[in-house]
């Protein structure tokens, strides 16, 4: 019974992961900060830059 509330938190963790690392985009974005990323043993400073819908040929 111990290793289904271990695995619940664990599910739980990456959902609030993928939460926080929206928010540190939207944070990134609005204050023209680069967002910090660390990747293949490298840690990567990249502006993040909204994407706009192409609304123009449609």
């Amino acid at each position: 019974m111990v290793k289904k509330k271990i695995d619940a938190d664990l599910a739980q963790s990456q959902i609030a992961l993928k939460r926080a690392a929206l928010r540190a985009r939207e944070i990134a974005e609005r204050t023209g900060t680069p967002l910090v990323t660390y990747k293949n043993g490298h840690v990567h400073k990249n502006m993040v830059v909204r994407e706009e819908p192409d609304t123009k040929y449609r």
